[in-house]
């Protein structure tokens, strides 16, 4: 299992998270036709209501509740916030055990990753989860959202082919005061050729709003190709991109509890930081053709990249 201490990072100005235009939803997926087809086509996301039961979305947040308190979540990988390194560092200086301050020192580096999970107890610990990876062969209630039967015919119309595969699995999780994930394209991410079709799928598992970190959009920007990436809070679109480019065009999506929002890759999206005292709770999946060919990073970075790659803007 992967262990990844997240770097502490600045707080991002809330203007880059503002809108007075709501995301449009349809209300289950019998209401999914020709013209919702094709407004999706047009802006690049489609929100469906209530797309999962209560039951569903209850099994799969009492799963991933478990999973932030277990000794062994079964996973890939774990992801903390990176306030828990001052946690980790006060509890430092109260050990007179050399080589464990030794070993618990290096993995605050930043971006630091370890093996195993923080010293903490277990209700302290899960405080500070913000994601999960590769998890729903373990867990049979995510693993029912990730092959819906409705969502799977989704995706294959959306992919082009019935051949797909699910190959990227999240666990999105907010706690309260959680970091914010900054504007970028998800495809950003992916080592794939800006032609292959990559959908985005993010589960809502409780109400989300301005608040607690719903996500924001810009409709119809996937269409206007790759925008360059930066390290600064985290790879991601340069800031005065979303002050100035894209002003006036953000969409704000609140969503309920079990609704779903699909996306395509290219789709700049981005939430705020969680400014409440309650957890926000979401998976995020991506699906692919099988068929599909990787890229190398060389190729992702001649794209996505700015002239100097990895560079902070």
């Amino acid at each position: 299992m992967r262990i990844v201490f997240e770097p502490k990072v600045a707080e991002h100005e809330p203007s880059l998270y503002t809108s007075d235009k709501r995301a449009n939803i349809i209300d289950g997926w019998g209401n999914i036709n020709e013209d919702v087809m094709s407004q999706y086509k047009k802006d690049g996301y489609l929100i469906i209501g209530n797309a999962f039961t209560n039951a569903e979305v209850e099994a799969a947040k009492e799963e991933l509740k478990m999973m932030t308190l277990a000794d062994d979540p079964q996973c890939e990988s774990v992801y903390f916030e990176g306030s828990l390194r001052d946690l980790l560092a006060a509890d430092l200086e109260k050990s007179n055990e050399a080589e464990k301050s030794k070993d618990e020192k290096s993995k605050l580096a930043l971006g630091a990753v370890g093996e195993e999970l923080p010293n903490l107890p277990n209700a302290t610990r899960a405080h500070y989860v913000r994601k999960f990876m590769g998890f729903t062969e373990q867990h049979l209630p995510l693993k029912r959202l990730a092959t819906h039967e409705e969502l799977i015919k989704l995706m294959q119309t959306l992919c082009g082919t019935e051949d797909i595969e699910l190959f990227q699995e999240m666990a999105m999780i907010k706690p309260p005061g959680g970091r914010e994930k900054p504007w970028h394209q998800d495809h950003a991410y992916f080592n794939y050729p800006l032609t292959t079709s990559i959908i985005g799928v993010w589960i809502a598992l409780g109400d989300v709003d301005e608040k607690n970190g719903c996500m924001y959009l810009v409709p119809g920007a996937h269409k206007e190709g790759p925008i360059s990436h930066f390290m600064k809070r985290d790879w991601q679109i340069c800031d005065t991109e979303i002050y100035y480019a894209l002003a006036g065009k953000r969409v704000c999506a609140p969503m309920k509890a079990g609704d779903v929002l699909i996306f395509d890759s290219k789709l700049p999206h981005g939430t705020p930081k969680n400014n409440t005292d309650e957890y926000r709770w979401a998976v995020q999946l991506h699906y692919k053709g099988t068929r599909a060919v990787p890229c190398t990073d060389e190729q992702r970075l001649e794209v996505f990249g700015s002239e100097g790659k990895n560079v902070s803007c």
